[in-house]
C-alpha cells in the first residue's frame, strides 16, 4: 500500500476511535442536558471563547449555533482579556470555553471575571482537574484521545469538540423548534437560500398563467402561448386541465390550425403541490423530461380534480440558481 495512504487511513481511523469515545461519554453525564437548557434561555447571545485550535473550534460552532436559532459569536482569549470583555452582557449572555488541557494562562482572567459578575461558564476540557471546569457552572470533560500520528497538534480532540459542537447547535434548534424555513432566512446568498424555496414563490399565477378553453381555436392558443411566454397553453375541458406545449405543437404541426386542441394536447399532464420545493420540482421535471408542471394546492394534489393555482416552467427555477 502507498505509504501516504497509510497514513492517511491510520488518521481517519484514529479519529474514529476518538468520535466513538466521544459518543460512549454522553452516558454516563448529565451536564450536556444541562448546558442545552442554559443556553436555551438565555436573553443575549453565546459566547464561546477558546486559544488556538480551540478558538477555531469555537469559530465553527458559533457559526452552526448562529444559523440554527442560537445567537452566538466567537473570541479569541487573547482578544477577549485586552478589553474585549466589554463585550459581555451581564444577566444575558453565557460563555462556553473551549480548551482541551483546560489550563491556557489566557482563560485565566477570563475566567475571573466571569466568576466576579455571576456569569456562567459552560467549560469544555478533556481535563478533569483543570483550571477551566473549576471555574465553570457547567463542567464538560471529554474523553481523553489520541492524536493522530501520536503527534502533539490537536487533531483527534478539535474533531471532537466541533462533534461535540454541532451535538449542541442540533439540540438546541430541536429544543426551539428551528425550522429549514428559518434557516434559510439567514442564508440569504448561495445554493442554501435557493434550495428550500417553494414552488409557489416563483410558480405562475393569476393572470400570468397561459389558460383557454377546450373550445377555442388553435390559433388562440398558440397566440395565448406566445403571450405568456413559457411555451405552454393551460387547457380547460370540463373538470380537466390539459397541457399544450411547443412539442405538441412541433409533433403536429401538419394541418394544425384545422386540428382541434383536445387531439392535440397533453390529456394528463404531471402535476406538483404548491408547497413542494422548487428544488424537488425540477428533480421531477428532469425525471420525466419536461420543462413544466402544473401547480395545485397541497391538500388538493392527490384529489382527481385539482384546482389550477399556479405553472412552473423550469427555466423560471434555473434563473433563479435553483439547480
Amino acid at each position: 500500500m502507498n505509504k501516504d495512504i497509510k497514513v492517511a487511513k491510520q488518521t481517519i481511523s484514529t479519529e474514529i476511535q476518538a468520535l466513538k469515545k466521544l459518543l460512549a461519554s454522553f452516558n454516563r453525564s448529565s451536564q450536556f442536558s444541562k448546558a442545552v437548557n442554559l443556553i436555551s434561555k438565555i436573553r443575549g447571545k453565546c459566547l464561546v471563547v477558546g486559544v488556538g485550535k480551540s478558538y477555531l473550534c469555537g469559530l465553527k460552532t458559533a457559526s452552526t449555533l448562529s444559523s440554527l436559532g442560537t445567537p452566538s459569536v466567537a473570541f479569541s482569549a487573547n482578544d477577549l482579556q485586552h478589553g474585549g470583555l466589554g463585550a459581555i452582557q451581564k444577566n444575558r449572555d453565557v460563555l462556553l470555553v473551549f480548551s482541551v488541557s483546560g489550563e491556557s494562562v489566557e482563560l485565566n482572567n477570563i475566567l475571573q471575571y466571569a466568576n466576579r459578575n455571576g456569569i456562567s461558564v459552560i467549560g469544555v476540557s478533556c481535563k478533569p482537574s483543570s483550571m477551566l471546569l473549576r471555574y465553570s457552572t457547567i463542567k464538560i470533560l471529554l474523553p481523553k484521545v489520541v492524536e493522530s500520528g501520536h503527534s502533539l497538534a490537536p487533531t483527534s480532540s478539535s474533531l471532537n469538540f466541533l462533534s461535540w459542537g454541532d451535538s449542541l447547535a442540533i439540540s438546541l434548534m430541536k429544543r426551539k423548534k428551528w425550522t429549514n424555513k428559518k434557516f434559510v432566512e439567514h442564508h440569504t446568498g448561495g445554493s442554501l437560500a435557493t434550495a428550500l424555496i417553494q414552488v409557489r414563490e416563483i410558480m405562475a399565477k393569476g393572470k400570468e398563467i397561459p389558460l383557454i378553453s377546450s373550445n377555442k381555436m388553435m390559433r388562440t392558443a398558440i397566440t395565448e402561448m406566445n403571450k405568456k411566454n413559457l411555451g405552454i397553453v393551460c387547457v380547460k375541458d370540463k373538470n380537466s386541465i390539459m397541457l399544450l406545449t411547443d412539442g405538441d405543437i412541433r409533433r403536429h404541426s401538419n394541418n394544425l390550425y384545422k386540428k382541434k386542441i383536445v387531439k392535440v394536447a397533453t390529456k394528463n399532464p404531471t402535476w406538483i403541490a404548491d408547497t413542494d420545493t422548487a428544488l424537488s420540482a425540477i428533480n421531477t421535471m428532469n425525471a420525466k423530461g419536461i420543462t413544466s408542471l402544473l401547480v395545485a394546492k397541497k391538500k388538493d394534489i392527490k384529489k382527481k380534480v385539482k384546482r389550477l393555482v399556479g405553472v412552473l416552467h423550469m427555466h423560471t427555477a434555473l434563473a433563479l440558481g435553483i439547480k
